[in-house]
């Protein structure tokens, strides 16, 4: 019964339709009561993304005339941040190519702050969140952290909150955000929608263009372009470099970059390695029901932007998962691995199939082009498992945990907002030329 009714409520939650009911709800509300728009964005001191998203969102603001409410950070709940260790240093590397693309400031030597550090940094900023100059002070305060600056001259300048009392409202600031529906810092929200960082304020420009602000006119500042793909002539042979994707049956976000990795590799010639990985509550992660529903209309938003099939979803974890898994090795032999992970992506998550049951795994190797009587004998071999693991600890010492991440050469990127910077890699120097493949050789 679950997996019948699972894929029409996911269907409701991730339309259009709903989405457009909600808009008009929160602007019939916001007119009745007589407020002006506004924004609230939750900012973390030692967050590289918050950093970045200070930087524009006062011109951003500015444009569409809204009024921003900042509310301040610095804890955050550890079940929503897996692998913590893992998390800081691929951020900051993260938002220092992104600060680059977009001709922000960030800097070259990269230390992350410390907590003592960010615990003052947060009491100056918490003292001046009602101020009218909050941004101003924001950048001061930021930049001189992460550039590791002394912040005695700002904490003379801007007397911050008492450090007990700092912490203490932060405690209860991770408590009471989590009620609010979320988990991550430089996050917006909007008349009720959740935005995170520069790279969805696509999103929302397009939304507030639709209400008239901005005097309808374009954001000029395109922040979410690092997502999509060029394709521009190659500079250099890249054919026979290898883009490495760790990949899972479970995460919509591997669904979404699925279509722009093979056009990827398909331009540049590449050799594609594909290393499947079990999806995180699989491996003893936890992945509490908040971010389920943020990363489910989340990814829902962004397929519609790439086109990408999405909405009447059959949740595969466990069985489903395994069974897809057990196919790979077999889907791989008969060289349609690609087709293979395109129809059980589209069934998941667009047709809503039933992975874990005999008819829905048909149907997957129907439209995969597999024979469905020799894929049988196929899901009794367990053999998966060990190149599974393998795959999971090679994407941990690479310095990820989570899919998709993206490798090629020396550039690894997490998610399926980094189109651009692989397009970058790919610029550079070349390698002898060969033809493209698709295995995974774990």
């Amino acid at each position: 019964m679950k997996a019948i009714l699972m894929p029409w409520l996911a269907a409701l939650l991730t339309s259009q339709g709903l989405r457009d009911l909600n808009r008009r709800r929160a602007e019939l509300r916001r007119r009745l009561t007589r407020q002006p728009h506004i924004m609230d964005v939750w900012l973390r001191v030692d967050d590289p993304y918050s950093w970045l998203l200070i930087q524009v969102l006062p011109a951003f603001a500015a444009h569409f005339g809204v009024q921003v409410r900042p509310h301040v950070m610095l804890y955050l709940d550890a079940q929503m941040t897996p692998h913590p260790e893992l998390l800081g240093p691929l951020a900051a590397r993260d938002a220092q190519t992104l600060a680059a693309l977009h001709g922000l400031v960030f800097p070259d030597a990269l230390a992350l702050p410390d907590h003592e550090r960010s615990l003052l940094a947060s009491a100056i900023l918490l003292r001046h969140e009602q101020d009218p100059a909050f941004f101003s002070i924001a950048a001061e305060v930021f930049s001189a952290l992460w550039h590791g600056h002394d912040l005695t001259p700002l904490v003379q300048a801007h007397a911050p909150l008492p450090l007990d009392q700092t912490r203490l409202a932060m405690e209860a600031r991770r408590d009471s955000y989590l009620r609010e529906g979320h988990y991550l810092s430089a996050m917006l929200r909007y008349g009720g929608e959740w935005y995170w960082g520069i790279d969805r304020l696509d999103h929302l420009a397009e939304r507030l263009q639709g209400l008239g602000l901005g005097e309808r006119s374009a954001w000029p500042t395109p922040y979410g372009r690092a997502k999509y793909l060029s394709l521009p002539t190659p500079a250099s042979d890249a054919s026979g470099r290898t883009l490495t994707l760790f990949y899972s049956f479970r995460s919509p976000y591997s669904w979404v970059a699925l279509s722009r990795v093979f056009a990827l590799t398909d331009h540049y010639r590449l050799t594609l390695d594909i290393r499947p990985v079990l999806p995180m509550v699989m491996r003893g992660l936890a992945v509490p029901s908040a971010k389920r529903f943020y990363i489910l209309r989340d990814a829902a938003r962004e397929a519609a932007l790439h086109k990408v099939p999405f909405g009447r979803v059959c949740d595969p974890v466990g069985t489903g998962v395994e069974r897809c898994m057990a196919l790979w090795p077999f889907a791989e032999k008969e060289g349609r691995l690609r087709e293979w992970l395109a129809a059980a992506g589209e069934g998941i998550w667009s047709q809503g199939i039933n992975a874990a049951s005999d008819n829905g795994l048909h149907a997957l190797c129907v439209a995969a082009g597999l024979d469905w009587h020799r894929a049988k004998r196929w899901l009794n071999d367990d053999g998966w498992r060990e190149r599974a693991e393998a795959n999971r600890a090679e994407m941990l010492a690479a310095g990820s945990w989570g899919v998709p991440t993206l490798r090629i050469d020396g550039t690894l990127c997490w998610g399926q907002d980094r189109f651009a910077l692989l397009e970058q890699a790919l610029q550079e120097n070349g390698a002898p030329t060969s033809s493209p493949e698709y295995h995974n050789n774990a």
